[in-house]
């Protein structure tokens, strides 16, 4: 085993070297095996997805306050503006007569999600949030026959995640959870155990994972929630101190990325749950950023996004390695996000690819 980790190990440095000296692709930048390229065509972006080889990307424009889809064809490399599905920033604020429309509450408008037949698109646009179709991988899109429901302010959910269970697909909104049972045409709050809090509702879901036939859901404040009965009931599961926002699965092990609490460094970082959310413990002992915005998972590879850098482990978080290499992710915390072949970050104004064969290895258990 010894040897072909080694052998392994030359392969990628090879690989890695060849790029280095011919270059990949354009703005290449990285050293020591570590090689990050951006793409063309977009910035600001704040989701990404993959659905039948195209790529989807959403934007936000904070001066024009409108958000957009993008797409790419070619693994991220050029990205083109989808020309026909843009929303616009509902938010206004008035002050003696004066109104302006307030870019800050569109920080995250879209999210994406495919029940294998439909990409979903879930639009966040401050308490007016709208669901969109497509049945061609993302190029068009249609709201038409789909119904979403309205908040007691006679405003439509905000939509902040997707995840599908055993055909039924689940949004996390700013109100609780919701559920579809026909392909996304119609919706129903789905929120029992939930707890309702200050605001009079259930909590804000940030996002949704299925580990095996449970459900977890992560509120963005201090709690996780857990369906073992395909959303028909919730129960809290955490049981340590963290400000929740992004959730990941590997196998049977769970994970959940925390914030730092203000004032308060250490307080965030990786947790991991090997036994359905009963019990949580740290996966981040080396990780020397504990402040971490962002987890995504591709097959047994774990990334953390975090203020300073963006981290790897393929050993569950046991071990943690920066593979930055002086991309520009510090000081914004970039959103991660793996499909296939590739890692992809947004960070620095655009869009920013790693490719996943010149990852290092350095877990010792590796047997492939």
């Amino acid at each position: 085993m010894k040897s072909r980790m080694i052998n392994k190990r030359l392969y990628f440095a090879l690989l890695a070297g060849m790029c280095l000296l011919i270059g990949c692709h354009n703005n290449l930048i990285g050293s020591g095996g570590s090689v990050w390229t951006q793409g063309t065509g977009v910035i600001n972006v704040n989701h990404f997805y993959a659905s039948g080889g195209n790529l989807l990307a959403s934007t936000y424009c904070a001066p024009c306050s409108q958000a957009y889809i993008f797409l790419s064809t070619d693994e991220g490399v050029t990205w083109k503006l989808d020309t026909t599905f843009h929303v616009y920033n509902h938010y206004v604020m008035c002050s003696d007569s004066i109104c302006v429309t307030n870019g800050q509450y569109l920080s995250a408008p879209i999210t994406f999600m495919s029940d294998g037949k439909y990409v979903f698109a879930g639009v966040s646009d401050c308490f007016r949030g709208a669901i969109y179709r497509s049945s061609d991988n993302g190029i068009t899109w249609s709201n038409e026959g789909i119904s979403w429901p309205e908040n007691d302010s006679n405003h439509s959910e905000d939509i902040n995640c997707f995840s599908v269970l055993n055909g039924n697909i689940f949004a996390g909104t700013y109100h609780g959870i919701f559920v579809s049972t026909d392909e996304g045409s119609s919706w129903r709050a789905d929120n029992a155990g939930l707890p309702i809090i200050y605001t009079g509702h259930p909590p804000t879901i940030t996002d949704l994972v299925v580990e095996g036939g449970n459900l977890f859901a992560s509120s963005g404040g201090y709690n996780i929630y857990r369906s073992m009965n395909g959303g028909a009931s919730w129960a809290e599961v955490d049981s340590i101190d963290g400000s929740f926002h992004r959730l990941a699965a590997i196998g049977s092990e769970v994970f959940a990325s925390a914030f730092n609490v203000p004032d308060e460094p250490v307080t965030g970082g990786v947790f991991a749950s090997t036994d359905n959310g009963k019990s949580w413990q740290r996966a981040d002992a080396d990780l020397p950023d504990h402040g971490v915005g962002d987890i995504c998972a591709n097959g047994s590879y774990l990334f953390a996004g975090t203020e300073t850098a963006i981290f790897f482990s393929d050993d569950l978080g046991a071990t943690w390695i920066d593979i930055s290499n002086a991309a520009p992710f510090s000081g914004a915390t970039p959103t991660v996000w793996s499909d296939g072949p590739y890692l992809f970050a947004n960070s620095g104004g655009g869009v920013w690819r790693y490719p996943l064969f010149l990852l290092p290895v350095f877990s010792q258990n590796r047997t492939d």
